[in-house]
């Protein structure tokens, strides 16, 4: 059987009776990760003007916005998730691709609400639509300049959408040959807007090809020229067949992902942790450090951004995530405003920073052993390594761990209580079968 020809008979005949127990926990984590990152993405400025454009349309009051307190036609309320869960920097990736998790879960909460999905049925279809995204975009192709997330993005969105929406198997393979005329997505953009807009349309263009071939539009399903043509010249490189390659068995491709801590680039969050377990550990404050040098890899130097331009491009910035964690011991949500970067403080410790890039590494995200010298004025340096950061597939996250991060990015959204009941609801979605007022108190937070 071609490649497509066994996603689409998995996809189809899989139930949530088929998935594994491990994996319906951690599919539910995530869920929990990416609407708090929808419900503080919508106060950012993205998320924002996003919300502003598509109100500005007069469209159907179908379902609700995330976070945003209105309502709107579906393939739009899908968009502003998607740049929402994006714009609050707390996706959740595989590497060394980067195929993510927010172009999953904003598709899949809009059309639980249109299509009066279950509980059982949501974690099935984000399951899914993650496993085949994952097993797809197990081949990195930041070498050419793209970033996979919305690029193998729009196939988890199809696959989501499509087992949403009960398409056959001719219909699913319709699905995806659609979606891949629509595969996007640059790392020039990194640090930008357009980076948000680009895995959003990946979200919206993977809803529109499962509602496409439902009305049995097509489309040419071929994945395996797909991927031969896009690493044209690199073709040795690739095994396509690792695709189905136990493929329904207990092993997911879905525990292959990452989980994001902090509200910034990904490629920073192994120095993070290093540089808090340094200071925490030989109890250093600002006022010690003369210096913190970082080694990355090619991709990863992208973060290489001593002087942050705008709040975005903070985000991105190893000298201004360095300058937090120094100056404040933590990195929030708040450290990306503004005022922030106007703070002499944060300008003062810019330049303390130094990143060396190691273009002997694989030019890929994440590569390589990532490392940071931390220089203090009395002479002493202290070095730490690390390989992956907490939350990687070698360092899962306990559910207290996940509960305390939908604490502190839904506490300036959600009420106490509200955080509360929300949470008791995602830890519990497979006994669910009605998830009105569960949406209604996402959508209209405060209400």
């Amino acid at each position: 059987m071609a490649i497509e020809d066994q996603i689409a008979e998995f996809v189809t005949e899989t139930t949530f009776d088929d998935i594994p127990e491990d994996t319906v926990s951690f599919v539910k984590h995530l869920s929990s990760k990416i609407i708090a990152a929808m419900l503080t993405g919508s106060t950012t400025l993205a998320g924002i003007k996003s919300a502003d454009y598509v109100k500005s349309k007069q469209g159907p009051a179908e379902v609700g916005v995330i976070g945003a307190g209105f309502r709107c036609g579906l393939d739009d309320a899908v968009f502003v998730n998607g740049i929402t869960s994006h714009a609050a920097e707390l996706e959740d990736d595989q590497f060394p691709s980067a195929t993510s998790d927010i172009t999953i879960f904003p598709v899949i909460f809009p059309m639980a609400e249109k299509l009066g999905l279950t509980g059982k049925e949501i974690i099935t279809a984000s399951a899914l639509g993650l496993e085949i995204m994952n097993r797809v975009g197990m081949f990195p192709l930041s070498f050419k300049g793209y970033t996979d997330l919305p690029f193998y993005g729009v196939i988890g969105a199809t696959v989501t959408a499509g087992k949403a929406l009960k398409l056959n198997p001719e219909q699913l393979k319709r699905a995806m040959g659609i979606a891949m005329g629509r595969a996007s997505g640059f790392i020039i953009n990194f640090g930008t807007d357009a980076h948000y807009i680009e895995s959003a349309g990946a979200c919206k263009d993977g809803l529109m090809a499962a509602l496409f071939a439902q009305k049995d539009m097509t489309g040419n399903p071929n994945l395996e020229k797909w991927l031969l043509d896009l690493y044209a010249g690199h073709e040795h490189e690739i095994d396509t067949q690792k695709i189905v390659q136990g493929l329904g068995s207990s092993d997911w491709r879905v525990h292959e992902i990452w989980v994001k801590k902090y509200p910034c680039c990904f490629l920073t969050h192994r120095h993070i942790d290093m540089m808090l377990d340094i200071l925490a550990e030989h109890k250093i404050s600002y006022e010690d450090i003369e210096r913190v040098e970082i080694d990355v890899g090619p991709v990863d130097y992208t973060c290489n951004r001593p002087q942050p331009k705008d709040t975005e491009d903070a985000r991105f910035s190893f000298q201004h995530i360095m300058a937090a964690l120094m100056l404040d011991g933590d990195i929030d949500s708040h450290h990306f405003t503004p005022e922030k970067l106007s703070d002499n403080r944060f300008r003062d410790a810019w330049p303390k920073v130094s990143v060396t890039n190691h273009p002997e590494w694989p030019s890929e995200f994440m590569s390589g052993v990532a490392s940071i010298r931390v220089s203090l004025k009395n002479g002493k340096q202290v070095v730490n390594e690390k390989e992956q950061a907490l939350g990687g597939p070698q360092f899962p996250l306990t559910q207290d761990q996940f509960k305390d991060l939908y604490r502190k990015y839904t506490k300036r959204v959600l009420t106490p209580e509200d955080m509360e009941e929300t949470w008791q609801v995602i830890s519990n979605f497979e006994k669910m079968e009605n998830l009105t007022d569960f949406l209604q108190k996402i959508v209209f937070p405060g209400k």
